[in-house]
């Protein structure tokens, strides 16, 4: 109860307080003019008149004060809504810490270790009255890199004590130990959302949301998902994705209920999970609620963002999004500029080398293939002049097949040019035994 609403109280009662001694002025005023007659002195009068009206007004006031300590207190043992926990009552121990911006961090990315945080007052959860309460969280599992495998889970916790000292990590979530698997004397009840498979714990493989009884072991157990009542199915849930989630554990007394959903959907119609259970042969008179997280070889980065718990369904306050921290989004590493191995240098040079020798002995063959001199004489010719290239051409290369003859000059050969002109080709040989002409 803070100063404020002893204050803003006291003003809504001022004018009651007011009207009340007017009433207690006037008896007194009554009684004390019976009990001294007229004739006594008046300074009596008005001295009993002041001290029992003092009197009367401290009452009033003692009265109203502890009715509203009485009222205050029922309120705080009904339930409670953190939209953040910069201002929660807490215990916390282990990695667990809350965050100036409000947000209440379980765990971090170190490994084997764990962490707890619970409402500072039990509730009393008396056997003989009807046992129910009813809570929504919104919690963020965000893995320490994109991409990698996190762990281990976190939980909802009702204990009968926030000494959780002897609990394990890993696939004990903080919560429960090998002395304590097997035992019934815990009375211990947690909601785990468990993204690690352990082998002799978990009856499924994948990430899964379990309903835990004395031991690590759920007694129910299922695939994170949620009802979509637009869509009138399932919708799987990754409980890695760093992304916010909902969670509702609700119970009447007799069936356990326990939901999820994303962030921008309204809680289901039908709950993922639903156990019918006796929670009063478990709990004690007097429990804690709370949250516990852990961590193994594999990490996590665990998150509560917000959280309402109530013993009434009536009385659950709403928690308000727009108040809530925001958890870190998943840390992606930044594309690093692969550095060019010195070996991918050297072979691509050699290459780009041998490609330009090829293309160079290529251009080279081609110009000494239709290479041709020019004689002084071929002078006076001028457009009449036929190319050496023209005329390989036409005779196929100077085809042994196309030669028609051999005279003193040298060799003879049929050819066509374009067109289909045919020609014959004297083509001069240097051993000719006449001259150029």
């Amino acid at each position: 109860m803070t100063e404020n609403d002893v204050a803003s109280d006291f003003d809504l009662a001022a004018p009651v307080l007011e009207n009340l001694n007017q009433v207690y002025r006037l008896i007194i005023s009554h009684s004390i003019n019976c009990l001294l007659p007229r004739r006594n002195i008046l300074s009596i009068k008005f001295t009993l008149f002041l001290t029992v009206a003092m009197v009367c007004k401290l009452y009033l006031v003692f009265i109203f004060s502890f009715v509203h300590l009485i009222c205050h207190s029922s309120q705080q043992e009904t339930g409670f809504v953190y939209n953040g926990f910069d201002q929660a009552n807490l215990f916390i121990d282990g990695l667990t810490r809350i965050l100036p911006d409000g947000l209440l961090q379980l765990t971090n990315a170190t490994e084997f270790q764990m962490g707890h945080a619970f409402f500072k007052q039990p509730f009393d959860f008396d056997p003989s009255s009807i046992l129910s309460f009813y809570t929504h969280f919104v919690c963020a599992l965000v893995p320490p890199k994109f991409g990698v495998d996190s762990g281990h889970g976190i939980a909802f916790v009702v204990s009968p004590s926030t000494d959780l000292s002897y609990a394990e990590q890993a696939q004990f979530l903080g919560v429960f130990s090998n002395e304590t698997s097997s035992s019934s004397s815990s009375h211990l009840l947690a909601i785990e959302l468990d993204s690690v498979y352990s082998v002799g714990v978990d009856k499924l493989e994948n990430p899964h949301v379990g309903i835990d009884v004395y031991s690590p072991k759920s007694i129910e157990s299922a695939l994170p998902s949620y009802f979509s009542n637009v869509l009138g199915k399932n919708e799987s849930i990754n409980l890695l994705s760093g992304e916010p989630i909902q969670v509702w554990v609700d119970y009447d007394g007799s069936l356990l209920n326990v939901s999820l959903a994303p962030m921008e959907v309204r809680k289901p119609n039908l709950p993922l999970m639903s156990t019918a259970i006796n929670l009063s042969e478990i709990f004690q008179e007097k429990m804690y609620v709370g949250f516990s997280a852990a961590t193994a070889k594999l990490t996590s980065n665990q998150y509560i963002l917000g959280w309402s718990f109530s013993r009434s369904k009536e009385l659950l306050q709403m928690l308000d999004f727009s108040k809530l921290p925001q958890a870190p989004p998943v840390p992606r590493e930044e594309k690093q500029k692969k550095q060019v191995p010195l070996v991918f240098i050297v072979l691509v040079i050699l290459l780009v080398v041998l490609v330009l020798m090829v293309l160079g002995g290529a251009y080279w063959y081609r110009r000494n293939k239709y290479a041709e001199v020019r004689e002084p004489w071929e002078k006076e010719y001028g457009p009449h002049r036929f190319s050496y290239k023209s005329f390989y051409k036409a005779t196929n290369g100077f085809c042994k097949d196309g030669r028609v003859g051999k005279g003193g000059f040298g060799e003879v050969y049929k050819g066509t040019l374009p067109l289909s002109r045919h020609i014959a080709v004297k083509r001069l040989s240097h051993d000719a035994e006449q001259g150029m002409k």
